[in-house]
């Protein structure tokens, strides 16, 4: 019986991170007025989820939380704001010399690289390559005015590098949020169950 309980609440405390689950909030104002507000669903459970948006939502405020799974079973769910942090984000376009060997090998590219100095490197995401130019995703901040190094590694192991400067820069500020749901939902807790393919949890 005690195994039996402890089963239960480990399901219900596994936080599964699902990418083909669509989560969005329904806030109500004052005044009754509802507004839909789209969010990106970082982990979920039986009790709760952490969702991540550029919309800016009061802790302790009470939403409803809309679940949308690829079978198209939905979950309308009250809940609550329990937590609050700003996730800092930068988008930035490098120019740099023509390479001519960059030539439609963005999707065999494995990894790029920033180098703010020799010794001081940057990870980073690449978006829109092309033979003299990159868009960057970054979670810390550049200084628009200093050249960088890009150094790009293809997935057959060739080794790119080149001088970069910064063409375009923009920061980008989403709020990850914790939701606690009213009270345990068991019927949402099986069905992650019974729809996750991958065994990625957190």
């Amino acid at each position: 019986m005690d195994q039996m309980i402890e089963n239960q609440n480990q399901r219900k405390s596994t936080r599964y991170i699902r990418r083909d689950i669509v989560a969005s909030l329904i806030k109500q104002n004052i005044f009754g007025f509802k507004t839909k507000i789209n969010c990106k669903l970082k982990d979920v459970s039986s009790t709760g989820v952490q969702i991540a948006t550029p919309h800016k939502l009061k802790v302790n405020s009470v939403i409803i939380l809309v679940l949308n799974f690829d079978d198209e079973e939905e979950f309308q769910i009250k809940a609550q704001v329990v937590s609050q942090k700003e996730l800092h984000s930068y988008i930035s376009i490098h120019k740099f010399p023509t390479i001519e060997s960059l030539k439609n090998q963005e999707s065999s590219l494995s990894t790029l690289h920033l180098y703010e100095s020799a010794n001081k490197r940057i990870l980073a995401k690449f978006r829109k390559l092309t033979n003299d130019s990159v868009k960057v995703l970054t979670y810390s901040p550049l200084n628009k005015r200093h050249p960088y190094n890009l150094v790009f590694t293809l997935e057959n192991g060739e080794t790119l590098k080149t001088d970069a400067k910064i063409v375009h820069y923009q920061q980008i500020v989403n709020h990850s949020y914790g939701i606690k749901f009213e009270k345990s939902n068991d019927d949402l807790g099986e069905s992650l169950l019974e729809t996750q393919t991958a065994l990625v949890f957190k």
